[in-house]
């Protein structure tokens, strides 16, 4: 059992482990806003945002779904580009996208809309450089990325009007997010830890899957996983 939330729903589920988030996603939640392009982790068209807690503090990080194995999703928030959607309007992302026509045929949009809710969710200086930088590892074969940029430079200048109140719930009143996000922190240290499974002679050991689900992603749904990306006595 593999337990998380995606976007506002906890969800439980017994799918394979070692099944890729993108496939979740997409076939098992009907999340089809999250788009497969490579398969290779390349392309940036399946970005999701993964939420977890260190130290106390619930930090984002945006990954490619497609080599992310359902396993490493346990204790944490996934985040699609339907789970940054806001009840009436677009999100400040969305519209900057729209208004410098930032999109053409779609595909790569999402990925871009995830990576740069990611960077207006992190610490980083609040800057266009550290911006570009978030989608970095997001392709658009259509648009070219000008049109892109000058949505970023609306984004960054929105930013600089924080004013005294947290960040989460600045970006929340000011619709770069919706409001369920103020209480995801409490709902992942709700979470029970699960135990690991017991190793045996045909265990397979999983951290990321950058290389693993390029070369054989189907070999790894009946597999016996041990998945070691949440082992922090292993990061060092």
């Amino acid at each position: 059992m593999t337990t998380f939330i995606l976007n506002n729903e906890q969800i439980e589920t017994n799918q394979p482990s070692g099944m890729v988030m993108a496939d979740f996603i997409r076939y098992h939640q009907c999340l089809t806003g999250t788009k497969l392009g490579c398969r290779e982790g390349d392309c940036g068209a399946c970005t999701v945002l993964v939420g977890e807690l260190r130290d106390g503090k619930l930090v984002y990080e945006s990954m490619t779904s497609c080599l992310m194995p359902l396993g490493n999703a346990e204790g944490k928030h996934i985040v699609t580009v339907e789970g940054v959607n806001l009840r009436k309007n677009l999100n400040i992302a969305q519209q900057a996208m729209v208004d410098e026509g930032g999109t053409q045929c779609g595909i790569c949009t999402p990925g871009f809309i995830v990576s740069l809710c990611g960077f207006v969710l992190s610490d980083h200086p609040k800057i266009v450089e550290n911006a570009i930088n978030a989608v970095a590892g997001n392709i658009c074969r259509c648009t070219g990325y000008k049109s892109i940029e000058r949505a970023i430079g609306h984004i960054v200048t929105k930013l600089q009007e924080k004013d005294a109140l947290p960040p989460l719930a600045w970006l929340i009143e000011n619709e770069f997010l919706p409001s369920y996000f103020t209480g995801i922190q409490e709902r992942l240290e709700a979470i029970e830890p699960k135990a690991q499974p017991e190793i045996t002679e045909n265990t397979v050991f999983v951290g990321g899957g950058t290389d693993l689900y390029v070369q054989r992603p189907a070999q790894m749904l009946p597999a016996e996983i041990v998945h070691l990306y949440n082992r922090t006595d292993l990061k060092g």
